[in-house]
């Protein structure tokens, strides 16, 4: 149906499924096998609550998200797939992590995901303010862009940062 539709693209495991629709990581997982097999370009979405990053839970609960996600997948299409950390703290609150909290974030993934070409990008809240020190990360490979591209104006302001 997406791709009937002209999509190419597949958002998964967004917070607010995770939070809202109760998805876990093995229905991400299906949803991830499916889009593969159709060719999707896939950008699967992990990250932790305040409560886990306060019980210093985030490798436990981050990598947890992307090896489930990546349960029974071959190694060949783990390349295939597009990463966006998004805290959920940080999701539509106006509050953003910092770029060295989401860099380490960022280098964890990098680092579980050693071997595969991967693209990670950072979604908690992106603004023209802190676009171009967040992209300036080394494991920061761009945006995953929500409320601010509603805005024109926002918008093109990250995108001019990015670049």
């Amino acid at each position: 149906m997406l791709l009937a539709a002209g999509c190419s693209y597949v958002l998964l495991g967004h917070s607010e499924r995770r939070q809202f629709c109760g998805e876990d990581d093995s229905q991400v997982n299906r949803k991830l096998v499916c889009a593969l097999r159709a060719g999707l370009c896939p950008i699967v979405c992990v990250g932790e609550t305040l409560q886990e990053r306060e019980a210093s839970r985030i490798e436990e609960v981050v990598l947890g998200q992307v090896g489930g996600a990546l349960a029974g997948i071959e190694a060949s299409a783990a390349s295939a797939v597009l990463w966006a950390y998004e805290p959920v703290w940080a999701i539509g609150t106006g509050v953003t992590a910092t770029a060295a909290q989401a860099e380490e974030v960022h280098a964890m993934i990098r680092h579980f995901l050693a071997g595969h070409l991967v693209r990670i990008q950072y979604g908690g809240s992106v603004k023209p303010e802190n676009a171009a020190e967040l992209f300036a990360q080394d494991n920061i490979d761009g945006g995953l862009i929500g409320g601010a591209a509603l805005d024109a104006g926002q918008f093109a302001a990250i995108v001019k940062a990015a670049l």
